[in-house]
């Protein structure tokens, strides 16, 4: 019995000494973690003269309590000097917590590099060290691309034009510059009176030489600013501007009557114009034009009044473009070349003597059932005759038709008109019709109506839009375990039903079965649920007719109940883990301190 009771003491003393034993052998191994590995990623410099390391850091034998401290950048620093300073020489250091993974990525940002000036512009190489909180060094690791250049070196910018302190400019003056930079340029930006005129983005890498031809007819005549902005490119996008003043001079001119929009057939167009000079006289005035993008003609203008101009164009076939600018110079050999607010030359058409676009209203029934007519009709106002009237259609995803639209009626003297047409295929239900109407006068104006690009549509719809009518007859009021359910129900439809489904769901696993017609308005269905008690069961009826009319009764929701009552599995299994965890360590140590006999 001695013996006996040996033995149970001396499991009872391994149960309670082995948590101890498997604790102090993880820390053990734990303590035997190594320094840090350590690989750069990625280096790179941005806009605020910063350079920024990525890197990923490894700490082999990692665990909760012993993890990387810290990440240190050096800039221009050897080994050997790093080393001397006993690590404390970094120029940037980021600091970390506890991790909770053995390998991570991170990023480690260098001061700001210029010191207040533009004028240090350098070549860095980057080292960087990982030390963990037990002061464990990972190797130092410099980057292998060598050296990263920080530029914060202004771009360099001279005018070559103009080069005189408030030069006199006129006509197309060519305003240049030479900029340079160690980074190359970016972007040039040209400025008249700090409005931008003109940009050159992404020049030829090493070009140096820039240029823009400076319209200046539209500027009022007095002192301009004109200024010069680059960015090189560099991460930082370093940014120089030089501004220089100019005096616009040279005459100036205006239309008397305003430009027409067309011109109407046979008529002509006629520029009547002034042009004046505030110091000199007009010496002369030219039209420069050309007809239907052919040859520039050079023309002078005739003179109506002091400092009135005219020029009168021969009359051109219909749709004749004409394209124009103006030529002025004054006795002083100072000239500007005029043309539109957009710096481009002027253009007109010349029209038939019908210049106005009909308007027109599109009628038609957007939804008509089955076998109705489908009639389009189209009301157009327009003082001409119409040459054309065209639908397009397509239907449902088909290719897109064109057919003439038929003339019904005509209004008085031609000043209004009804087209119609007529679809006479048999189109089953849900057809989709999308069409556009199409039309032009005798004057070739032409008027599209397409619905502000959604084009009209046509639905084709069933007689019957009902869905059918479910009434329950038959449902249980509780499921229990591999019970055999049956549900029947009342459905009042008038048109025929195609089908007719019991659906249930367990688990989230849908079921569908087909229910059986007993009578007239009378279907029905038996089907066993597969579940275990405490499972959640779905029921529900779905009724779809010949025209995809869908109804579905109320889902019905059940727990299912254990077919006879007593000790479930869940229950069972907590009493067990009672027993293993908590009654028998009593009953062992009750055994281990009975007195002994």
């Amino acid at each position: 019995m001695k013996i006996h009771s040996k033995k149970l003491t001396t499991m009872a003393l391994i149960l309670l000494v082995l948590p101890f034993v498997s604790l102090v052998s993880l820390q053990i191994k734990d303590a035997a973690a190594e320094s840090p590995t350590m690989t750069i990623l990625e280096v790179t410099s941005n806009i605020s003269y910063q350079i920024g390391v990525s890197v990923e850091i490894t700490l082999t034998g990692f665990n909760y309590d012993l993890y990387t401290e810290f990440l240190r950048l050096y800039l221009n620093q050897s080994t050997a000097t790093i080393l001397a300073n006993d690590y404390d020489s970094y120029n940037a250091s980021k600091s970390f917590g506890r991790q909770d993974e053995a390998t991570f990525e991170a990023q480690v940002l260098s001061p700001v590099l210029y010191n207040g000036s533009h004028l240090d512009s350098a070549n860095y190489n980057v080292t960087v060290v990982a030390i963990t909180n037990t002061d464990e060094k990972s190797t130092l690791i410099e980057w292998s691309g060598g050296y990263i250049f920080i530029d914060t070196d202004l771009p360099d910018i001279t005018y070559i034009h103009p080069s005189v302190a408030l030069e006199e400019v006129w006509g197309i003056y060519t305003v240049e510059a030479d900029i340079v930079d160690v980074s190359d340029i970016s972007l040039v930006e040209f400025y008249i009176d700090n409005n931008l005129r003109y940009q050159i983005d992404d020049p030829f890498p090493g070009q140096t030489n820039y240029k823009w031809d400076w319209h200046c007819a539209n500027d009022p005549r007095s002192v301009r600013s004109v200024k010069v902005r680059a960015k090189d490119n560099s991460s930082a996008l370093n940014v120089d501007e030089l501004s220089f003043s100019v005096t616009v001079v040279g005459p100036e001119m205006s239309y008397i009557d305003p430009i027409p929009v067309t011109i109407d057939f046979n008529d002509t167009l006629k520029l009547n114009l002034t042009v004046t000079d505030a110091f000199f006289a007009i010496d002369s005035v030219y039209a420069n034009y050309s007809i239907d993008d052919g040859p520039w003609v050079f023309a002078e203008m005739d003179t109506l009044a002091v400092d009135q101009f005219n020029f009168t164009f021969s009359s051109y076939p219909i749709d004749s473009k004409i394209n124009w600018e103006i030529y002025a110079n004054n006795t002083d050999g100072q000239y500007h070349i005029f043309r539109d607010a957009a710096l481009e030359p002027w253009e007109i058409y010349s029209v038939h003597w019908d210049h106005i676009t009909p308007s027109g209203e599109v009628n038609h029934d957007y939804q008509l059932t089955i076998d109705d007519e489908i009639f389009v009709f189209l009301n157009v106002t327009e003082q001409s005759t119409l040459d054309l009237c065209n639908i397009n259609y397509k239907v449902d995803e088909g290719d897109w038709q064109e057919v003439a639209m038929v003339l019904n009626e005509t209004g008085v003297n031609n000043t209004w008109y009804e087209y119609k047409h007529e679809f006479n295929d048999s189109y089953p239900i849900f057809t989709h019709i999308q069409f556009y109407i199409w039309l032009n006068d005798s004057g070739n104006n032409v008027l599209q109506l397409d619905n502000t690009g959604e084009y009209y549509s046509i639905k084709i719809i069933p007689h019957d839009l009902e869905a059918p009518e479910i009434g329950i007859e038959e449902m249980p009021e509780t499921i229990t375990t591999m019970q055999n359910v049956t549900v029947t129900v009342t459905i009042n439809e008038t048109s025929t039903l195609i089908s007719v489904d019991v659906l249930y769901r367990v688990r989230g696993t849908q079921y569908s079965i087909a229910m059986n017609q007993i009578a007239s308005d009378t279907w029905t269905a038996s089907f066993v649920v597969v579940a275990v008690t405490g499972d959640t069961v779905e029921i529900w009826v779905r009724a779809i007719d010949e025209y995809y009319n869908t109804a579905e009764t109320d889902v019905e929701d059940f727990v299912v109940e254990a077919e006879n009552a007593g000790v479930t599995h869940s229950n069972f299994l907590l009493w067990l883990m009672l027993i293993v965890l908590i009654i028998l360590p009593i009953v062992i140590t009750l055994l281990i301190l009975r007195p002994q006999r």
